[in-house]
């Protein structure tokens, strides 16, 4: 009889028999278990080379390691694209490990976790709130997905769809007496970083943490170089932003002058911190919600959050006709599908602006070869043809 082409068997002295392999890797694996005859060995290996010749084998050792192990290691060694993760980001992580996933799946092998497991799972982190449940699970299909791509396990069991999106419904659009209303029931010493932020389409942690040297009056323009980072129980960190964050903002009018008095009334050296607080201490994205919180209710939107500023000033921008790469630019955005956002909201307005279009008079109130019930004049300037 020839030699079988891949693998092994033997027969142990308990007369059962067991099967080997070599595995890509070049070390010998064994099965897992014991079989009642040579035939059904064989079978089991012919499984396994069917598996190797598909690109689906996984490593058997690996997938007996515990999640809670693997997990770990895998927030200490998780990188994107190359850079550790930021401080807000594992701190995200380690709240879903530690509060939804490891108390319940952590002492499960990876290879136990199926479809079924994970649904029996999910189910039971709704009941902590939607957003939890999202972010957990987005968290434990992360991990698993690394897990595929390690051929530790061979297809991600985290398949329920949409659950790892978020689902919030669409923020209301502050317009620009909304932002002035709530603006003027600032106290005064945070009106102008609120009046830049808009206009400048800044994150609030990357308002607060502009120093003097940051702004050109004289070109137009804002340097955004650090953010602030909120902890839950610590300190603020400052941090440089994300790369495609790193940017140079040009300025409209209305924030230039408003940073023009600004400087006047606050002269510092060129390092110093551009916003602080009343007393002159470090400003925090903190402080400047509560007094948000506060304005809000004052000027009558009390459902309107400090992010909304940013998102009503890029939604404007969308409206004035930016390309994605406009917006991703100005935002700071890395992907095309957060600046996409905000043109769907520009979008959703087409309506309302085909209602006010309706509005016009077509015959009244244009000069001759411009009313709208005429065509347009194409030729010489004296509108011959």
């Amino acid at each position: 009889m020839p030699r079988r082409a891949f693998g092994t068997t033997r027969r142990l002295p308990s007369g059962r028999w067991q099967a080997r392999y070599y595995a890509p890797d070049g070390k010998r694996r064994s099965s897992p278990e014991s079989f009642l005859t040579k035939t059904d060995a064989g079978r089991w290996l012919a499984k396994v080379e069917t598996e190797m010749s598909r690109g689906q084998w996984t490593d058997p050792t690996a997938a007996a390691a515990m999640l809670r192990g693997y997990a770990e290691a895998w927030l200490t060694q998780r990188t994107v694209k190359g850079k550790p993760l930021a401080p807000r980001t594992v701190q995200s992580y380690r709240h879903s490990l530690d509060a939804h996933i490891l108390p319940t799946l952590g002492e499960l092998r990876l290879a136990a976790i199926t479809p079924a497991v994970v649904r029996t799972w999910h189910a039971g982190t709704l009941t902590s709130g939607e957003t939890a449940a999202r972010q957990a699970y987005a968290t434990l299909r992360a991990i698993l997905n690394t897990a595929v791509a390690d051929d530790v396990i061979p297809r991600n069991p985290c398949r329920i769809v949409g659950a790892g999106q978020p689902r919030s419904a669409e923020r209301p659009l502050l317009d620009l007496g909304a932002v002035e209303a709530i603006t003027a029931h600032m106290p005064q010493h945070f009106r102008t970083l609120v009046t830049v932020a808009f206009w400048a389409s800044l994150r609030i942690g990357e308002a607060v943490s502009l120093q003097r040297r940051d702004v050109d009056l004289d070109a137009g323009t804002l340097r955004v170089e650090r953010q602030q980072v909120e902890l839950t129980g610590k300190r603020p960190l400052e941090t440089a932003p994300k790369m495609a964050s790193r940017r140079t903002v040009h300025l409209p009018t209305q924030a230039v002058e408003a940073l023009r008095q600004h400087l006047t009334e606050h002269p510092r050296l060129p390092a110093a911190r551009l916003f602080t607080t009343k007393t002159g201490t470090q400003l925090r994205a903190y402080h400047v919600q509560q007094a948000w919180q506060t304005a809000r209710r004052k000027a009558g939107y009390p459902q309107a959050r400090i992010h909304d500023l940013r998102h009503a000033s890029l939604t404007l921008n969308a409206q004035l006709g930016a390309t994605t790469a406009e917006l991703m630019r100005r935002a700071g955005h890395a992907s095309a599908r957060a600046a996409q956002h905000y043109q769907h909201a520009a979008e959703s307005r087409d309506k309302d602006l085909a209602a006010l279009l309706s509005k016009l008079d077509t015959t009244q109130g244009h000069t001759e070869g411009t009313r709208l019930d005429r065509r347009p004049q194409v030729g010489r300037a004296d509108g011959r043809a």
